[in-house]
């Protein structure tokens, strides 16, 4: 009998091959804790009986696994083995993703995974928004699940100039986390307006991967730009989102704005 929790092996083998192994790994473990098919407790198998199971490398396994437990979805006991963690926290205040249950009105859950961070050149439309910078742009790039109905995929770049730590922030701390919400704490650099355009297209190859759908497939593209102090553009985001019958509430106004516009009179 297989040593492999059968949520994990369905889940993996359900991925899009065009994901990245240890990004399905990561994938699979994380909507079986949220979907509450693996009790938090649960005594996993080892790392290289899981990496056997599911027929990648022990390298690829253990990249999967470290992520894991620095999200919290993983905890390791010294000796004695890894076991489910506790359950992730929907991101707080979710502002851009804000859809609604099939009621409506209830708001989905939001649950962010970065997938990559780096810096980028000026070859892209941030640069026309963003304005030049000689140190160039912090790109973070995540997949955000929608109460486990649906995937969106996101982008968002910064100006490395001011943003240049976020290169270096603790992984888990970008995890389920708003970002604006960070970029006001850490970075004194809250986000007081913001304008869309909203685009109906092709979703390429990329994105349909960590979405989980056929590339081609038609969706929504929403360009965002994030505006702080002075009217300064500070944040330029590309959301990526699915065919889904759950509606998106498009509002531009941050819950804070009018508290913060009278700050800055």
């Amino acid at each position: 009998m297989s040593a492999v929790p059968s949520p994990i092996l369905v889940r993996y083998h359900g991925l899009p091959s065009g994901l990245s192994k240890h990004l399905r790994v990561h994938a699979a473990v994380a909507g079986a804790v949220r979907d509450g098919d693996l009790a938090v407790g649960t005594r996993l198998a080892g790392e290289r009986e899981l990496s056997r199971e599911l027929g990648i490398s022990l390298g690829t396994m253990q990249k999967a696994m470290t992520r894991l437990v620095a999200e919290g979805f993983l905890v390791r006991r010294q000796g004695d083995g890894t076991y489910i963690g506790s359950i992730r926290q929907p991101v707080a205040g979710s502002w851009h993703y804000r859809f609604v249950d099939d009621d409506g009105v209830t708001p989905l859950p939001v649950f962010s995974t970065l997938l990559e961070r780096r810096r980028v050149g000026d070859d892209g439309p941030w640069h026309r928004v963003l304005g030049p910078d000689p140190n160039g742009y912090v790109m973070l790039r995540r997949r955000l699940d929608i109460g486990g109905r649906f995937a969106c995929s996101s982008r968002i770049w910064l100006p490395a100039s001011r943003f240049g730590r976020l290169l270096r922030i603790a992984e888990r701390r970008l995890a389920d986390t708003n970002l604006k919400t960070l970029l006001e704490a850490d970075f004194a650099a809250p986000t007081l307006t913001a304008s869309g355009l909203a685009y109906v297209l092709s979703i390429d190859v990329e994105d349909a991967a960590v979405i989980g759908i056929q590339s081609r497939t038609v969706g929504l593209r929403v360009d965002i730009v994030g505006r702080s102090f002075g009217h300064e553009p500070i944040t330029f985001q590309r959301m990526v989102v699915p065919p889904t019958a759950h509606g998106l509430q498009l509002d531009f106004d941050p819950p804070r704005a009018g508290a913060a516009r009278e700050h800055t009179r």
